[in-house]
């Protein structure tokens, strides 16, 4: 595992509970990610399923932290151009509501996956501000 991280800070009107109900269960991650999301994501050691029409990969994810201002994802195997990668959503009071700060860090900084990945979270976090905004589900990718 590498130590290179992407970043992006989002500023949202929502408060940070709105933010977290889209991120803490899997009817919430399906309605601003994939909408074809299986398994539990409330707590520290849950575990989920994320798919996509585009790849036959399952996305495999851990719970490794649900707080208030806090939830992250681990990836232990799969995808395997994620393994080993962890995924973290940190929200805290902004001046109009909430600061989230998206990071997916472990990768090596060569890592070509990098210029792929780095444009489409910033078009699902970017979905995810506006579902937690409008409180209407509307999946980023539809399988």
């Amino acid at each position: 595992m590498g130590d290179y991280a992407i970043k992006a800070q989002f500023e949202s009107a929502s408060d940070a509970t709105e933010i977290k109900k889209w991120l803490d269960n899997t009817e919430g991650i399906a309605g601003w990610w994939s909408d074809r999301v299986e398994g539990s994501a409330g707590s520290p050691g849950d575990e989920f399923q994320v798919s996509f029409p585009s790849t036959p990969v399952v996305f495999e994810l851990e719970v490794t932290e649900c707080s208030d201002d806090a939830v992250e994802w681990h990836v232990a195997e799969s995808p395997p151009w994620w393994k080993g990668t962890t995924i973290r959503f940190d929200l805290s009071p902004g001046e109009q509501g909430t600061n989230l700060l998206f990071t997916h860090r472990g990768f090596e900084p060569n890592d070509p996956i990098i210029q792929a990945i780095t444009p489409a979270w910033v078009r699902f976090v970017d979905n995810l501000v506006e579902v937690a905004r409008s409180g209407n589900a509307n999946p980023a990718v539809v399988n």
